[in-house]
């Protein structure tokens, strides 16, 4: 009995892995990223890293920020204000 559970194990791990490789235009890697990787940057008002493809774009007095929230870009805003 034990044999034959084993005999079905191996067989669906031989499968998943032939489907796997023979499985056209899937792959692991999302398609927006490349196998670089992308830049990380800082948000300002938090500290928190996030790659730039995900951050929150301002100008603000002529530089370029980048923020993970629009909460954060608020606030930030008014703690220049001051």
């Amino acid at each position: 009995m034990i044999k034959l559970i084993l005999l079905i194990l191996c067989g669906f791990v031989f499968y998943s892995m032939i489907s796997g490789l023979l499985r056209p235009g899937k792959s692991r890697r999302p398609e927006n990223r490349s196998k670089e990787g992308e830049a990380m940057v800082e948000d300002p008002q938090c500290g928190t890293y996030l790659p730039i493809s995900e951050a929150i774009k301002a100008n603000i007095n002529g530089q370029q920020h980048y923020f993970c929230s629009k909460k954060c870009l608020k606030e930030y805003k008014k703690g220049q204000e001051k």
